[in-house]
Formats: C-alpha cells, structure tokens, sequence
C-alpha cells in the first residue's frame, strides 16, 4: 500500500508572514511545534515572529535551538543565521552578529539579504569600508538592486564621496524613475556638490513625484536660494517649516532667506526663538550669530559684536589650546590668528594697531597673506613678536572688536599702504567669488554682461581676478599674493568688484569702490559704511542672477560713461 506524503505547511507559514498575516503563520508554527517540538524551521519561524515584535532575546534562543538540528540544508541554514545575526545586532551584540552573519553568507553567497545583514553588523562595528564591500557584493548578486544602491549612495554621501553617492542614486533614478525619495536622494547629493541647476530641477521632480517630506522642501528651498530665486526659496521653506516647525535647521534657513528678502524683524523674530529653545546647541550659535549680523548691518554693536562671538562655537573643536585674550593691557604677547575667508581679514585688519597699544601681538596668517601685517597704517612694528614663539593667549581678528568694546562705527579712512599710484583712466574689474562658497552664483556676474564697458571712451580696464580674463582688459602682472593684489588695486583710479576680497581690498587702500551688491546683501554693505567713497549697484527685485544683472549692469554702464566724461579719477 502507497501511503500519501502531506506537504510541508512551513513554506506556507513564512508566506503568510511575509504577506503580514503574523497571526495565521504563528497558528501554524505552534502546530507544527506541538507534534515535533525541535522542528527547525518551525523553530525559525517563532524566532523571526519574536524578532518582528522586537523580541530579540527570546529569537536568538529560538533560532538557536532550530540550528542544533545538522541536518538543515545550507540554504534554509544561511537564512537561520541571518535571523539569528540580525537579533543578536538587535541586542547590541554587533561581534557575535558578525559572526553568525559571515557563516550566513558563507553558505549562500549568492543570497543578496546575507551581505546585507552583514554590511550592517560591519557598520555597527565601525567597520565602514568593509560595509561597503560588503554592499557591493549584494549589489551584484540582487535581481532588485535599488535598495542596496539607495544604502551605499547614503553611506558614500555621509563620508563625503559625492560622485560615488551620484552615481548610485543615479542608478536608482534610472531604474525607478517616478520614485520620489530616489529622485530627493540625488537632489541632496547634487546641493551639495553645488551642481545648483541640475539639483533644482531633481528636486523638482521629487516633489512632482510625491517626495514632500520637509527635508525635501528645505533641500529645494536652500538651493533656489543659492540660485537668487528668493521668492521660491521662501515659499519652499515656509512650506518645509509648516511640516516641521520643531526642526531647528529648517526654521534657521527660513530666517535666512527671510533676512536677504529685507525682512529683518521676522529673521531676528525666528533667530530668537531659536537660541532660547535650544541654546548649546548648533542650530542655536548659528541663530545667534545670524541675528548678530543683522544688528551689526543696523550699527547696534554694542549687542552685535557679542553675539557675533556665537560663531566661534560653530569652528572645529579643538582649534586653541591657548587662552582667549580678554583685551585687558599687559606685556606679554598674545597671537592673532585669521579666520574665515580673506575679504573678512582685510576687512578686520584696521583693529591691529589697537591691539598692539595694549599688547604685543605674535601674527599668524595663513601662507602668502603675511605680507598684509606689514602694510597696515599706524601699526608699529615695535610691537610686531615673532609669528613662531610662544603667547599667553590667543584671538581670532575677528574677535578683536568684542574684546577691545568697540562700540562705534569702524573708522572709514583707508589703513593699508600700497606701492602704486592711482592711474586716472585705469579701472580694475572683479566679477565673481570663489565658486566653492555656496552661494557664489548670486554674488557673481557673467563677465559677458561686462563687454558693453569696454567701448567706453577714454579709460583702461584691469581684470582684477585669476583665471581667464578677457582680451579687452589688460591683465595685472602679479596677484598671486594678496599683497600683490592690493598693489594691482592701488594702481586703479576706481574699482568695481562683486562682493569678493577686492571690494574690501579697494576700500582698506583707499580707491572708490563701486560695489555690484546682490539683492539683500551681505551684512557688511548695510546701514553702516566700512569704507569712504563706495556706491553700490544692486538688482531691485530678489530674481534670479540672469535676469536681475543685465539692468544693473546698463546703470553701471550709464554712471561709468559719466563718470569718464567727467574726468577719471574725480572720485564718486
């Protein structure tokens, strides 16, 4: 007589678990178990139920047990360890879930969720880059591998390999091309590599594809804003902000946008709020020194230059040993260090002399800036130590006027020497920044929309920049060092420059400076005037860079043409 085989009911278990239907797959485990209680794959079953529920400990005795039986093929053995690994990572054991893990993916290496359990025991223990082997190898042997680029485009963007996250994103993009998220991952990675344009319109799509999460708002916001549309970024942060008023990061960027739109009492409101609900905390100093800006634009500086202090909690950890000096007199010398990008060293250079009636001052700049300290006016060299000997104390330059208490408007008159005279009909040209600062594209200027300068009668034009000037300008000989630089502008008998380090330079050596000011502006350019003899130009309305120059630029040209028929070099 045949007698029948019944099936095996633990395949249909584990489908009814993977369809969510925890209740009826228990049902059957616990049947199974009451008839042959070491059954291993009813075993299995319990412990992936116990995982689901978080029940880590009672798993790994399930799975445990289930893995005593030899006689469990390879495959349903690899899965078992995947179990067991992942709760043993579950419980904060990340060794011994490596452990299980390597065995899993020994004995199915061509099982994709056996790397990838793996890669995250290898994470938990620090072992990034293996992580990454280890995604790769999944990545390789998955039929879907969407999932698998989604983690190593994140693990490659945290640890700052932005063409690496790119291009797996990409990927994903590709494969799931209405996938909101997919196209939210790629948007953040090409804000942060500052391919603006092209993560505007990937953020676009995310959205149209339903990716509205305020994260995904704020990314868009920060970029329309980088790209000068104010009012979108505006709307896309007011937007991000309703979704997330708790999120600190976001109601700071709204602030921003809202302080280069001229709403400062909004910006100052919001900044406020800020610092007082979470004040040690980064979002909190760069609130504070955000509103130290504003009141520093409105010439408050009695408040303004000690909130500005709050950017010293923004700068890596550990960059002094050395204690703060406090501004009192004294004998002993106390070093001054740079901070920040070189427009703001000249632009606080004129508080050295200062200083040094109270102290002697040991100098460190940054290479090839050195030659500055010696062009200041008023600054006695007596009082100059050594830049490589010891101090009692340390302060950055841009400190300087909050620990001296000055609480008036800088002087205007120009504190720096150069070795050149003005040439009346020589006008020096910048127009752009350093494309690495984020926001350059709003601050900078096609030198194409400058062309229509170069046919006016009677002046010379000098390209006060590196990199490709155009053959209508002359070309200076040397602006390598920021000393040759000012001695290019000392040459001009009237500058005009974006807001980049020549602005500053013009105005520190005396030469009229006519600013091209972007909508807004930076702090410096506000209420309080820096520097004597600066007019500046700027768009009337916060569009985007192309289409708000070319009227500015016509003005300029209209004023320049004026001011040559009146004689370059009479000044504004």
């Amino acid at each position: 007589m045949i007698q029948s085989v019944l099936p095996d009911p633990t395949p249909a278990a584990f489908s009814l678990m993977e369809k969510g239907e925890v209740q009826q797959a228990e049902e059957i485990f616990r049947k199974i178990l009451a008839t042959e209680a070491y059954q291993p794959d009813a075993l299995h079953g319990l412990g992936c139920l116990a995982r689901m529920r978080g029940q880590n400990g009672l798993a790994i005795g399930l799975v445990g047990k289930a893995l005593q039986n030899q006689g469990v093929p390879f495959a349903r053995r690899a899965r078992m360890h995947i179990t067991l690994g992942l709760a043993l990572l579950g419980e904060g054991h990340a060794e011994p879930a490596r452990a299980a893990l390597s065995v899993a993916r020994a004995l199915q290496p061509e099982d994709p969720s056996a790397h990838v359990a793996l890669a995250d025991a290898l994470i938990a223990l620090g072992r990034r880059d293996d992580a990454v082997f280890a995604l790769h190898a999944a990545k390789r042997v998955a039929l879907d591998d969407a999932l698998i680029r989604t983690r190593l485009g994140q693990m490659a963007f945290e640890r700052g390999k932005l063409d690496d996250a790119a291009a797996e994103f990409r990927h994903v993009v590709a494969k799931l091309p209405f996938d909101g998220p997919a196209h939210a991952n790629l948007g953040a990675v090409l804000f942060t590599a500052n391919a603006l344009d092209e993560a505007r319109d990937v953020l676009l799509q995310a959205v149209a594809c339903g990716a509205v999460s305020p994260q995904t708002f704020n990314n868009l916001g920060l970029v329309q804003m980088a790209l000068g549309d104010l009012p979108s970024a505006r709307a896309s942060l007011e937007r991000a902000h309703d979704d997330a008023s708790d999120d600190l990061r976001i109601a700071g960027n709204l602030g921003t946008v809202l302080s280069e739109l001229g709403e400062t009492e909004a910006a100052s409101s919001i900044f406020e709020r800020i610092a007082i609900a979470s004040p040690e905390s980064a979002e909190g100093a760069m609130a504070v020194f955000n509103r130290s800006t504003i009141m520093l634009g409105r010439g408050q500086f009695y408040e303004g230059w000690k909130a500005f202090e709050a950017r010293r909690n923004l700068l890596a950890p550990g960059r002094s040993a050395s204690a703060i000096w406090d501004g009192s007199a004294g004998n002993s010398p106390i070093t001054i260090v740079a901070e920040q990008g070189l427009g703001d060293m000249v632009q606080f250079l004129r508080f050295l002399p200062l200083a040094a009636q109270r102290q002697p001052l040991r100098i460190r700049f940054p290479e090839g800036t050195q030659d500055l300290v010696s062009r200041v006016i008023g600054l006695d060299e007596s009082c100059l130590q050594p830049s490589n000997g010891s101090a009692d104390a340390e302060i950055s330059l841009l400190s300087l006027p909050f620990v001296m208490g000055l609480n008036e408007a800088p002087a205007k008159a120009p504190y720096l020497r150069v070795s050149t005279l003005p040439e009346p009909d020589l006008v020096g040209l910048t127009w752009s920044g350093n494309p690495t600062y984020r926001f350059d594209r709003r601050r900078s200027v096609d030198v194409k929309l400058l062309k229509i300068l170069k046919d006016i009668p009677g002046l010379r034009f000098l390209g006060l920049q590196r990199g490709d000037i155009p053959d209508w300008m002359e070309k200076p000989s040397d602006i390598e060092t920021v000393g040759g630089l000012a001695d290019a502008v000392g040459r001009c008998a009237l500058v005009i420059s974006v807001d980049t380090l020549v602005a500053h330079l013009a105005g520190a050596v005396g030469r009229p400076l006519w600013l091209l000011n972007r909508f807004g502006g930076d702090w410096r350019w506000k209420d309080v005037s820096w520097y004597e003899n600066v007019l500046q130009f700027r768009p009337q309305a916060p569009s985007p860079p192309a289409e708000s120059w070319p009227d500015v630029i016509e003005e300029l040209a209209v004023a320049l043409r004026r001011w040559s028929e009146q004689g370059s070099g009479s000044g504004l």
